[in-house]
């Protein structure tokens, strides 16, 4: 069996287009009930649109740019409104600043549902029209990335079928990369498993903790190394067993203490190794030899 050729990877989340304006002009009773919810929002005044975001979004694709990884995996919450067709054209725009670094995309709460809640049929069916796949694998340099849709996790109720279909898929695909040989398995998704422990209690922003369950027994089962996601906009994550959860900070609006980056991931035939970059440190890492 041949070993991992080195390679490095960039994880982002949430550059979420028009959430600075979703979260602007609030009062401090607004600002208590956000943070009830464990959500730090800051006094702004009332703004519209979505450049906010978008620059932090176009500096992260420049940081990119110039470190040149093999690929970009965006881990969810690309736009604001999944129904705005003005967000998800400035999106585009703005990642064809990657050039010819490939991006994969991973669907999040705002993107492949209605309500930035649960997912629907016709949400889903908008979703793949957009921005492909909800879920796939793909090979790069001897490893197995695994690309899933964390809302049908965490909120299956309109779409049963699809957690059916979908934990299904994910058995398979984890059980055809071991077969074939795979050196690593990498996960990518929108909600974390957990924030910080395996065992804590279910939230807004993790899984349920009964597909939890499920979901950490396979990639136990199956060696997967680590699930890295976002959604929570801030760091965080830990580790069940052998599987990491790597939990990352926005590339746009900051709920919790860690600021606006993205996080740069090394693999190798010893595994993986990442850190965190503000978006003002990110221009400034060496780039791909």
């Amino acid at each position: 069996m041949s070993g991992v050729e080195p390679f490095r990877f960039l994880f982002m989340a949430d550059c979420q287009l028009g959430c600075y304006a979703s979260f602007s002009g609030m009062n401090e009773a607004d600002i208590a009930r956000f943070a009830a919810r464990n959500m730090r929002v800051r006094m702004a005044p009332r703004t519209e649109g979505y450049e906010w975001d978008a620059e932090r979004y176009r500096r992260a694709v420049a940081a990119a740019a110039k470190i040149r990884p093999d690929f970009v995996a965006m881990g969810g919450d690309m736009v604001d409104d999944a129904s705005s067709v003005e967000q998800r054209e400035a999106l585009m725009q703005i990642t064809a600043g990657l050039g010819t670094i490939p991006m994969h995309w991973v669907p999040g709460n705002h993107d492949v549902t209605e309500d930035t809640l649960v997912p629907t049929s016709s949400s889903l069916a908008r979703y793949r029209a957009t921005f492909g796949p909800d879920h796939y694998t793909f090979e790069h340099r001897g490893v197995t990335f695994i690309v899933t849709n964390t809302s049908v996790w965490q909120h299956p109720e309109k779409v049963g079928e699809e957690w059916d279909a979908q934990i299904g898929a994910l058995e398979s695909e984890l059980r055809s990369a071991r077969a074939g040989g795979t050196r690593q398995i990498i996960a990518f998704g929108h909600h974390p498993l957990f924030t910080q422990a395996p065992d804590e209690p279910d939230d807004y922003w993790n899984i349920p903790i009964e597909r939890r369950r499920a979901i950490l027994g396979l990639f136990g089962t199956y060696g997967v190394r680590a699930f890295f996601c976002g959604h929570w906009h801030r760091n965080g994550g830990g580790w069940d067993g052998g599987v990491e959860i790597v939990v990352t900070g926005p590339v746009g609006y900051p709920l919790g203490e860690d600021p606006s980056g993205f996080r740069i991931v090394e693999v190798d035939d010893a595994g993986l190794r990442h850190e965190y970059l503000p978006l003002t440190e990110g221009d400034r890492w060496p780039a791909n030899p």
